[in-house]
């Protein structure tokens, strides 16, 4: 989309801003993980002209015109041009402190981004359902069965979707229940799939991926945005995984007066079947 707009925008650059878009046009899988500086160096402006041409193109600065081209550009980056462009972008970094601090400025990145209005409206639909089912796949299974998992404390009627016969419970569902499909950058088919055919079916349909863009995200009737970066060639799931707490409290608020309760069945189950190792305090 970014790189559509550049184009489009071309003829009404001033004579440096053409030579910077016609840079990124030629080197679109350079240029998202580029500097300011290394940007302006290879093209022979000033830095501060670079971020003249971000602000033109509606960004507050280079850093985010940056995110937008590496979002745009990571449905089609392989694996191993993921390891790849990690590895260049700052070469004097620790390869591995960098994953700690992109987790951490992505998260708050998501805390600064939070719909709140669209997060409250999923909390309400989780709550009023007949039932709901979550679906992802591959690495992200794991936020499938994560959000599942908490909610299944106190609302019986939330499900992991099994996919060995998940299109055939999605083609029984009433309209009443509701599709929760997660997936993030490369989308994975069976998940857009299984979201489409629930919504031709008239279930309530969400989808909580990085953008409102993605295949997944068309196919949804509720979209949730949760930024996702990549760590080398590892999706990171730090922020959705942050997201994901935020969904599961503002759940659990709705059920308020029942969720104490529920907590404390939950202890004395726990207590009596042994589940945690209590160890004796002198």
């Amino acid at each position: 989309m970014i790189f559509s707009e550049i184009k489009n925008q071309m003829s009404n650059f001033s004579k440096n801003h053409r030579l910077i878009a016609q840079y990124i046009l030629d080197h679109p899988h350079d240029v998202p993980f580029l500097t300011a500086a290394q940007i302006a160096s290879q093209v022979g402006v000033s830095e501060s002209t670079v971020f003249r041409f971000a602000n033109r193109l509606g960004f507050s600065g280079y850093p985010e015109l940056k995110a937008a081209l590496q979002e745009t550009l990571m449905d089609n980056l392989t694996v191993t041009a993921r390891e790849q462009a990690y590895k260049a972008e700052d070469e004097k970094d620790d390869i591995l402190m960098k994953g700690f601090a992109r987790d951490a400025e992505t998260i708050m990145e998501a805390a600064s981004k939070l719909n709140r209005a669209a997060l409250y409206e999923v909390a309400d639909l989780i709550v009023r359902s007949d039932s709901v089912y979550v679906t992802a796949e591959r690495s992200a299974t794991a936020l499938a069965h994560y959000l599942c998992f908490y909610l299944s404390w106190f609302l019986p009627h939330v499900h992991k979707l099994d996919h060995d016969y998940g299109l055939e419970r999605v083609a029984n569902l009433p309209p009443t229940a509701t599709l929760i499909g997660i997936t993030f950058h490369r989308c994975i088919r069976n998940v857009v799939d299984t979201l489409d055919l629930a919504k031709r079916m008239g279930i309530h349909t969400v989808a909580i991926t990085n953008s409102p863009t993605t295949p997944a995200a068309r196919h949804a009737e509720k979209i949730l945005i949760a930024p996702c970066k990549f760590i080398s060639f590892i999706d990171s799931y730090a922020a959705p995984i942050s997201f994901l707490n935020a969904l599961i409290i503002a759940v659990s608020q709705r059920k308020f007066g029942e969720v104490e309760q529920r907590f404390n069945n939950l202890e004395s189950l726990w207590k009596e079947r042994g589940t945690y190792v209590i160890e004796e305090r002198p």
